[in-house]
């Protein structure tokens, strides 16, 4: 049988430990879903709509986090799929390539339903942002496809008189 002792503090749970998770959360959360997205390669990219119904239907969607430059140059089948779409390697700025969360209340939903789209130079976005996406079309022999892009942004997350509210008041729900 282990013994602890009563007076040792677990550092791990401790305030500047969780302090420094928190500054690196949404670094660590955006690579979580690049490395899924790329093991994931046989699937449908989130570039693209879940479905070919949704081919060029507009959707809203709550910022989660936005990808810097060296990000996106990182990537690999992602990356072609944006190319291919007929963007270039100089179009990508940091925040250009955003990831958006289509339902809310539970971190499972939120990354499931999650979609990546393309972000106009002059649109840029913040996390927590509430914006309009054109969903894009999947590539085919014949057909480069388009990746879902940014068209609007319906409220800012720092808007004076908010209208959209992506959580439900209620926290139980």
């Amino acid at each position: 049988m282990r013994k602890m002792k009563i007076d040792k503090i677990d550092q791990s749970n401790s305030e500047p430990s969780r302090c420094e998770f928190r500054k690196r959360q949404p670094a660590v959360f955006f690579l979580m879903i690049f490395l899924a997205c790329t093991v994931a390669e046989a699937g449908t990219s989130k570039l693209y709509p879940p479905s070919k119904d949704e081919t060029g239907a507009l959707r809203l969607a709550q910022v989660m986090q936005t990808a810097t430059r060296e990000d996106i140059l990182k990537l690999t089948t992602q990356r072609e799929h944006l190319l291919a779409s007929g963007l270039q390697d100089s179009d990508f700025k940091d925040g250009s390539l955003a990831i958006g969360r289509v339902y809310c209340c539970h971190p499972s939903t939120d990354e499931g339903t999650a979609i990546w789209f393309y972000v106009p130079p002059d649109k840029p976005v913040k996390t927590g942002d509430i914006v309009e996406i054109r969903m894009g079309r999947e590539s085919t022999k014949k057909d480069p496809g388009k990746v879902n892009v940014l068209v609007e942004i319906r409220q800012k997350v720092d808007a004076p008189e908010s209208h959209c509210a992506w959580d439900p008041p209620n926290e139980s729900l």
